[in-house]
């Protein structure tokens, strides 16, 4: 039962949000497994201050629609880890 936390800033409509925690939970059940139906997400919307995610040297560009995953999981292997974020 791994729980995923989903951050994202305000200003999306409901219609992406539902199909970001779709996606997310696909992604999740190719990727470790886990049951079908076993599905716990928590979205949090933040204002805009409220989320510094910076470039950390890798080059990468920021925008207003960066989304934080955080899965809280039993140990899964950097594979299957890999897999989950390369969706």
């Amino acid at each position: 039962m791994p729980l995923m936390r989903v951050d994202v800033i305000k200003g999306h409509d409901e219609a992406y949000l539902k199909k970001l925690l779709d996606i997310a939970y696909e992604v999740q059940l190719a990727t470790f497994g886990t049951p079908q139906g076993d599905r716990y997400q928590v979205l949090t919307q933040h204002e805009p201050f409220e989320m510094q995610i910076l470039d950390t040297g890798l080059g990468i560009e920021r925008s207003k629609d960066i989304v934080v995953f955080n899965l809280v999981s039993r140990p899964r292997t950097t594979k299957a880890k890999v897999a989950f974020y390369d969706q």
